[in-house]
């Protein structure tokens, strides 16, 4: 069982992220509370949360890969999750569903981040050339690409832990609950 602890039950040296993390988006998630057990993971978590908000990629965007990531590693708690953040992104509707219903994207661009962050997860990052031109021509750029990279590894490493921890639904979350 892992604790779901708060600034006051977290060892010493995860207390600031919590508090950090709770500050910038407003709510302290069970699953960061859940990573608090160890200072290391949750103080990584937070800091490549707050380079990735500073990235070239939109919150739209980011949020597309999160909820590609969500597929790919069968997260059910980020599911619920990257929807709140998508709809609170911008994602279309349109999107969100079809990512929730493993659908083709209906906006071309999008599906092609889509397709580009599925296959770098299977192939462990042997992406083609032929699927590198294909996001390029979908107007990402080289530095785009290695945020996608980043991106991906930060929504791994959370579903990872949710996956691992089963921490609770949080109450935000919860209009978006979804199961296989």
């Amino acid at each position: 069982m892992f604790t779901v602890h708060t600034a006051d039950s977290a060892p010493a040296g995860s207390a600031a992220a919590l508090t950090a993390l709770r500050q910038r988006i407003g709510v302290g998630p069970n699953l960061a509370a859940s990573m608090a057990g160890s200072p290391t993971l949750i103080s990584g978590f937070v800091a490549l949360q707050q380079v990735l908000r500073d990235s070239t990629l939109t919150g739209a965007e980011r949020e597309v890969i999160g909820l590609t990531v969500r597929d790919e590693n069968a997260c059910r708690w980020s599911m619920a999750a990257h929807s709140v953040f998508a709809d609170g992104n911008g994602v279309p509707g349109d999107v969100v569903e079809a990512l929730r219903a493993g659908k083709p994207l209906p906006d071309p661009r999008l599906h092609t981040l889509h397709e580009f962050t599925a296959t770098l997860l299977r192939t462990r990052g042997h992406v083609s050339a032929e699927q590198t031109d294909a996001l390029r021509a979908a107007s990402f750029d080289t530095e785009q690409m290695l945020e996608v990279i980043a991106q991906t590894a930060y929504t791994s490493m959370a579903n990872w832990v949710a996956n691992l921890a089963d921490p609770p639904l949080d109450e935000a979350f919860r209009p978006r609950e979804w199961s296989p």
